[in-house]
């Protein structure tokens, strides 16, 4: 693994333990066992290294569901297989799901990542579109569309990550995902 990807891997595991207020460079350094003055060869600010990991996990995220969407198939054979994606992608990489959860709503976005930062719900919007479309959904705007999917799906996530449900298990994905499906169809 080269050195910037180390360091990547490293602020992952700082800020999903003890969050973003208390990871300093030094720290990062430290911790991925290399000088202090190299993470600053790479990355000139802990909000730059921040934002430079979201980037990246936003964009695994999106290539992970992206070609999930087929044209010939239904709305619905698109939906769940999409939102099947999204969810797996979640409960494999909880770590990931965390610094998410974490990056969504802190002050460290610049201005050009805070746009990108809903981007992560791109490949659902453009599900909706078409949904919307062929009136396969209800005729609501479409973020409120995707938060009655992503916010059961987080909120799921979440209880997963505390232990109080097991969505490893493909019957209680599926049931989840039949939730979300039935909240936004018309």
């Amino acid at each position: 693994m080269d050195k910037k990807s180390t360091i990547l891997n490293t602020v992952l595991k700082l800020v999903n333990k003890e969050g973003f207020y208390h990871l300093s460079m030094k720290n990062v350094a430290k911790e991925a066992g290399i000088a202090a003055g190299t993470t600053y060869l790479y990355f000139n600010s802990k909000e730059e290294l921040i934002n430079e990991l979201y980037k990246q996990i936003a964009q695994e995220y999106r290539d992970s569901i992206i070609n999930s969407y087929k044209e010939e198939n239904s709305i619905e054979e698109n939906f769940f297989e999409m939102a099947g994606k999204a969810l797996s992608y979640y409960v494999e990489n909880p770590d990931r799901f965390s610094f998410i959860q974490q990056y969504t709503y802190s002050p460290f976005i610049f201005k050009e990542t805070q746009e990108e930062n809903f981007a992560i719900l791109e490949p659902l919007q453009k599900f909706l579109v078409q949904a919307k479309k062929e009136k396969k959904v209800k005729d609501l705007p479409d973020l409120m569309l995707v938060s009655l999917v992503s916010g059961p799906i987080n909120s799921m996530m979440k209880m997963f990550l505390a232990g109080k449900t097991d969505l490893t298990k493909k019957s209680t994905q599926k049931k989840l995902l039949e939730a979300c499906w039935q909240s936004i169809t018309i």
